[in-house]
């Protein structure tokens, strides 16, 4: 029954985000973005489209003396949808949108099976809800590799948690394929692993170590891509450096790009700083609520990825990359189901702030 009621609740939000992305392009907006690469794009294909759909269309590229290139993002995402567009013969963009959704879909089935697992019943719909109500969660929907990404990375460790090791192997190489990242499973599905073999009498370390040695594999596959095509292992984080706001280095560097960021002059600059820090702030104290429940897996894919963050010199866009970390939205979710007023204020900020971030994102004002 819960199974259902989460697939309708994606089907309702589902429809909801397209008809409000199709409705925000009615509205007025004073909009000077250059980028209009893809003028005929549906409104959930913006910004970073452009370069997933270039993959698909052309390939990869790289040009030394352009700041920005292709190869600053990874491959499975805009390749599925190519396939997809043309086993179906049918759009790319609008296939890509159907991908991502279908991939939300079944990511919610996982997390609900396992949030009912860790808090008893009633868990998944209410995890499910509290992930769709956060106000980026329209990126969920979008022509991005958010969703694709969520579901391999929950397929990890929902295999890996029933000890189906070749399901954990296979979804982490997918992952690592998606996004940059999915190497932070790999730790994760050892954690289960040690787990496994201290608590079950029968357990052998091939199956764990095998479906770790798949994932490394995927992590492996990009890097040696561009080594083979380009000469340079490194080259998706030489063209972060080069082209985006990404400078690694200590965790003080966010404060030389937040006073940079202040005084940034583009429109949305200041509403996209809150967004930026509370969800820092927010999913950094729900990380440690995660060890605090001695999820331990989960708290180190999640406190993995929020490490990398605090490393790149710039929090940009991070208000969009939290939404993977999906076993932070189970403490926060047990939270606010025994605190109906502050779940109320929750769903109705989440989704006014929502639809504010959705019209900007798809009049090309800003992006997460």
């Amino acid at each position: 029954m819960e199974a259902r009621a989460i697939l309708l609740l994606w089907a309702a939000w589902s429809i909801g985000v397209l008809l409000l992305g199709s409705a925000a392009m009615s509205l007025p907006v004073n909009n000077s973005s250059p980028w209009t690469a893809v003028v005929h794009a549906p409104p959930l294909a913006r910004w970073d489209s452009v370069w997933y759909r270039s993959i698909a269309v052309d390939g990869y590229s790289f040009d030394p003396s352009v700041h920005e290139n292709n190869v600053g993002f990874y491959p499975l995402y805009p390749i599925a949808a190519r396939l997809l567009s043309r086993g179906l013969r049918a759009p790319l963009l609008p296939i890509g949108i159907a991908l991502s959704l279908a991939c939300l879909g079944g990511a919610l089935l996982l997390i609900g099976d396992l949030f009912v697992e860790w808090g008893g019943s009633g868990m998944g719909l209410a995890g499910s809800a509290g992930l769709l109500l956060y106000p980026t969660a329209f990126f969920l929907a979008a022509f991005y590799t958010e969703s694709m990404f969520l579901l391999f990375a929950v397929a990890a460790r929902w295999g890996a948690r029933r000890e189906r090791w070749l399901l954990a192997g296979a979804a982490g190489f997918c992952a690592c394929l998606t996004r940059f990242n999915g190497f932070l499973l790999v730790p994760a599905i050892a954690a289960y692993a040690v787990r496994g073999l201290r608590t079950t009498r029968a357990a052998t370390p091939a199956g764990p170590m095998l479906a770790s040695a798949i994932a490394l594999a995927g992590a492996s596959a990009y890097p040696i891509y561009l080594w083979r095509r380009f000469g340079d292992p490194l080259l998706y984080v030489r063209s972060k450096v080069m082209g985006w706001p990404v400078r690694p280095g200590a965790f003080w560097a966010l404060l030389r790009d937040l006073g940079a960021r202040l005084q940034a002059p583009e429109a949305g600059g200041k509403l996209l700083l809150v967004a930026e820090f509370l969800s820092a702030a927010i999913f950094f104290v729900l990380t440690a609520a995660l060890f605090r429940r001695r999820l331990i897996p989960e708290g180190i894919f999640c406190g993995g990825t929020l490490l990398l963050l605090f490393s790149s010199g710039t929090l940009d866009g991070i208000q969009r990359y939290v939404l993977v970390l999906f076993p932070c939205f189970f403490p926060l979710t047990r939270w606010l189901r025994t605190r109906p007023a502050l779940a109320f204020a929750y769903a109705f900020l989440g989704t006014g702030v929502g639809m504010v971030f959705l019209h900007r994102y798809v009049r090309r004002i800003f992006v997460g």
